[in-house]
């Protein structure tokens, strides 16, 4: 193990140019693994690594010189063999209009500890082309997740130079769940850092905050229909959603994570079990995972259930599946943009976004590996069926 405080200088350096072009660490980042160093003293170290020709200047690909065809079928080289033919397939059989795609590495591992590192590596390797993809669009719906925190965080560490001239609006569409605010990785938090990142001036972005994230099913119908008039009226959602002027009808891009069976909505699936009063187990058993906190029915589950799953996405007060499903056929039929953006990572999210694409409610995928493999088992015996 190396000890940082005995490191000279010239170690120290070639320490520093390591993290910075082959983990795209900040230079706080780097100060800190470096024993607490000051950021002036390893813009120092990166200086004298570039002199010794430890740190060579990363050249950057000027994507404006080549066609987005182009771009799209070097992009494809990236992803598992045959995925992107298939998938092709599949939704010209069931007549619909297949997602981009963009593969991102984000490393091995299942543990908390090994999935953080992934969710880091993927943040910094996907953010570019998320920062593509924002700076097309004008009006931004972001959900909750710590992908799409690590995207934000990727963004802020990586050397890309955003143009902050043109406003670009960001607005939460996920209601508070209280065991995410104190994470970060709200939606109404994530909205924030995503306009300091990319506005010169920071307005306050609408914030689905002040109202509780699901409707008790247990209530009767006159006090739901209160409820709803009350959020109806908060600041945040009447901007958002209810309001004449509404963002969500203008809205260009959408940026959402995707749940698993497992762990659908995030680290709150307590909050949405105890709201629709069913056992975590079997409502476990009626989801393939979520969208921004609207559930996905498995496929082949009875009209019953299905009804119940509406039900349960009924008591939701964020975004609802009609409202993704416009921002998708948008895009379908404007190409410059973005639409409905899905990021993800681990295998289990494959089968997630597979459904998503089964419905016609994903313009761009941004995944590891992982959930590319899965993806493609999925879509491949779907045409064998």
């Amino acid at each position: 193990m190396i000890d940082i405080k005995k490191l000279p200088f010239e170690e120290r350096a070639q320490c520093a140019a390591y993290m910075r072009a082959t983990h795209n660490m900040s230079q706080v980042e780097i100060g800190t693994v470096l024993g607490g160093l000051s950021q002036p003293h390893v813009s120092r170290l990166l200086k004298h690594a570039e002199r010794q020709n430890y740190l060579v200047i990363e050249q950057r690909f000027v994507k404006e010189q080549v066609s987005d065809e182009w771009l799209r079928q070097m992009d494809e080289l990236l992803a598992p063999s045959g995925l992107n033919s298939d998938l092709k397939e599949y939704c010209d059989r069931n007549n619909l209009r297949p997602p981009r795609i963009g593969v991102f590495e984000s490393g091995p591992g299942n543990t908390e500890a090994a999935l953080a590192l992934r969710r880091t590596r993927f943040g910094r390797t996907a953010s570019g082309r998320l920062t593509e993809l924002i700076e097309k669009s004008e009006i931004i719906g972001v959900a909750w997740g710590r992908t799409i925190k690590s995207l934000a965080e990727g963004i802020a560490a990586s050397r890309q130079p955003i143009d902050k001239s043109r406003k670009t609006e960001f607005a939460a569409v996920c209601a508070e769940l209280v065991s995410l605010a104190q994470h970060g990785y709200s939606a109404s938090r994530l909205a924030g850092t995503f306009d300091e990142l990319f506005n010169e001036k920071q307005e306050e972005s609408p914030q689905l905050t002040g109202f509780p994230a699901y409707i008790p099913r247990h209530y009767d119908e006159t006090m739901r229909r209160s409820i709803w008039q009350y959020i109806s009226d908060t600041p945040g959602f009447h901007r958002v959603f209810s309001g004449p002027d509404a963002l969500i009808a203008k809205m260009d891009m959408l940026i959402s994570s995707v749940g698993s069976s497992s762990t659908p909505v995030l680290g709150s699936f307590e909050e949405l079990v105890q709201a629709g009063g069913l056992r975590a187990d079997d409502l476990r058993q009626l989801v393939v995972g979520d969208l921004g906190g609207i559930l996905i029915p498995r496929t082949g589950i009875s009209q019953i259930k299905m009804d119940l799953i509406d039900e349960l996405n009924g008591l939701w007060t964020g975004i609802k599946t009609e409202h993704v499903k416009a921002i998708a056929d948008r895009a379908f039929d404007e190409p410059n943009q973005s639409g409905v953006v899905v990021v993800a990572i681990q295998k289990e999210r494959g089968d997630t976004v597979f459904e998503l694409i089964s419905r016609g409610l994903v313009n761009e995928l941004l995944i590891d590996h992982a959930a590319a493999e899965q993806l493609h088992s999925r879509v491949a015996e779907a045409l064998t069926d």
